[in-house]
């Protein structure tokens, strides 16, 4: 199969195939929203831990799984995340781009049951494993003394972040979930 053969046959499916383009679209722009929201979280100051901030832009890869799917939520976390990595050079986007690839993954398994709060809890996962990574990688150190602080700092970010998903959940998913997995 040609290469023209080959984007003529994507270009029919997306004509012909609402759920395609929806997710082709939709899988775009939570991708692109996630380094976008890089610029704005910058000036989240999480109240609980100085020098860390809210990360809302985290969001976008379990919205894109929740509506699209695992494969979906894993593109748009990873793609997402390395974007905003080359874009800004940040370490900790160099070594978030898998643990959001996974959240988002796993974001899209659970949003096939269609349960907003379920989904929304995935951010967890994302939190979990980006602390995990960045304690392992060695580029933040928790002393014992600010380990409570710091509980209690990702506590208030992962409600923050739940409740924007389930919003966000609430008021697109009519326009944007897709039945057909991806």
């Amino acid at each position: 199969m040609s290469l023209m053969s080959g984007m003529k046959g994507f270009l029919e499916t997306m004509k012909t195939d609402p759920d395609s383009r929806k997710r082709l679209i939709g899988i775009t722009a939570f991708t692109l929203a996630y380094p976008a929201l890089e610029l704005v979280v910058q000036y989240l100051p999480n109240p609980m831990v100085p020098g860390a901030i809210i990360a809302l832009n985290m969001i976008m890869p379990v919205l894109a799984g929740y509506f699209f799917g695992p494969w979906s939520g894993a593109i748009a976390g990873g793609a997402g995340t390395g974007i905003a990595a080359i874009l800004g050079g940040s370490v900790f986007n160099y070594l978030a781009i898998i643990p959001n690839a996974i959240m988002g993954a796993v974001a899209g398994w659970t949003g096939k049951f269609r349960s907003e709060f379920l989904t929304a809890s995935t951010i967890l996962v994302g939190h979990a494993l980006n602390m995990l990574v960045f304690i392992g990688a060695g580029v933040i150190t928790i002393p014992v003394e600010k380990a409570g602080t710091t509980l209690l700092g990702l506590g208030a970010e992962s409600m923050i972040d739940i409740v924007a998903i389930v919003l966000l959940i609430l008021v697109l998913k009519r326009y944007l979930y897709c039945p057909k997995r991806w």
